[in-house]
């Protein structure tokens, strides 16, 4: 089958010239896969804000994960394709006998995890539609959308024990989707938070990460600088400080004055994604037994602030360890230190299948309805 396969619809040609002017190169068959052409998590972004500005349908990003072909991804887009579904399931790798590695939102940021930890993991994506984000409001938000990923998940895989994972602000939500799992009576075999912290942990320890985060930060930062200098190119410093800038004054205005968060949403001075990642900052986790393993990164421990296990460790009643991966914050994703990311992964996945208990069936319907049932041997 040719890799050069030409449109044969309208929508797939206007697809085809989105997809050649973000990824820069042509001609690109309709067959030809995303991730094969090197694409990138920032270069997804740009193909769904384009379709979203040329076929006003705004699509859930991890859809590249299960469509990374212009065929597949026209396809989803015609009509009658249903999206009333506040989470979805997606495959980033389906084929392998071992139980499924469910990775909580980040979606294209785990495929090169997902590729090196081999062709005998699966390995899934959970992440929410667009509209379960834009329609969140009231409190416990983050609860209430980790109940719809809860719900797609039990979907896929009716019964545990659950095997899954979240990187930096997802690993919160990967961490209630667990809790939740627990509740319900499902065995949640793993549970990998990866560089994520705990938004709200005792004052002390708040106080104490707080000091040792903003030194690493500036440590962090001078080296940048000094990297750029070098270059001789400091816009994307400069650029990156103002984004900084434009965070830290939203995170205090949301401390500060109650609904602001509400407010900047409805009034387009933030966009629901960033009101979710301005939400997960005042998530109060509860406790959770589950095994658990975190992964921090050794350089410029930003988000760690020196403490491995990020505040999470009063609140884990379960068996926990954690490990240190070579690179910075999203260092950790990229080679080489994505492959030690992964090795270390795919060893607590294997020790975590050994033993297996009984688990419950659980259903959730449209209104979000609890029922418990016992499982089957």
């Amino acid at each position: 089958m040719s890799e050069t396969t030409p449109p044969r619809t309208i929508l797939e040609t206007g697809l085809v010239h989105i997809w050649e002017e973000v990824l820069q190169r042509a001609p690109i068959g309709t067959q030809e896969n995303f991730f094969d052409l090197g694409g990138s998590s920032v270069q997804a972004a740009g193909i769904f804000a384009r379709i979203e500005e040329d076929f006003h349908q705004r699509l859930p990003l991890s859809l590249i994960l299960g469509a990374p072909t212009i065929e597949r991804l026209a396809a989803a887009l015609l009509p009658g394709k249903s999206r009333n579904r506040k989470a979805f399931v997606v495959p980033i790798q389906s084929g392998g006998n071992k139980p499924i590695f469910f990775c909580v939102g980040g979606g294209v940021l785990w495929h090169p995890i997902s590729e090196r930890l081999g062709p005998d993991q699966p390995v899934f994506n959970v992440g929410l539609e667009p509209q379960a984000v834009e329609q969140m409001k009231g409190p416990n938000s983050i609860e209430k959308l980790a109940r719809y990923m809860v719900s797609a998940l039990c979907e896929e895989q009716p019964r545990g024990p659950y095997y899954l994972g979240g990187f930096c602000n997802d690993g919160i939500f990967a961490y209630e989707v667990a809790r939740q799992l627990t509740i319900y009576g499902h065995e949640v075999g793993l549970l990998a938070l990866v560089e994520t912290r705990n938004p709200l942990p005792n004052f002390k320890c708040r106080v104490v990460n707080n000091l040792r985060r903003s030194a690493i930060q500036v440590a962090f930062q001078v080296d940048q600088f000094d990297r750029l200098i070098k270059t001789r190119d400091i816009s994307p410093y400069v650029r990156a400080r103002r984004e900084q800038l434009r965070r830290f004054t939203l995170r205090i205005s949301s401390t500060v004055f109650p609904g602001f968060r509400q407010r900047a949403r409805q009034s387009g001075r933030v966009d629901s994604w960033e009101s979710l990642y301005l939400e997960t900052g005042f998530f109060k986790p509860k406790p959770l037994a589950c095994p658990t393993v975190i992964f921090r990164c050794a350089d410029f421990p930003t988000l760690s602030a020196g403490d491995p296990y990020f505040g999470w460790r009063e609140l884990l009643t379960g068996r926990s360890e954690t490990f240190a991966v070579p690179g910075d914050h999203m260092g950790i994703l990229r080679d080489p230190s994505v492959g030690v990311l992964a090795e270390k992964l795919r060893g607590c996945l294997q020790n975590a299948r050994q033993s297996k208990s009984s688990d419950f069936n659980v259903i959730i319907d449209a209104e979000q309805k609890l029922s418990l049932g016992q499982s089957r041997a």
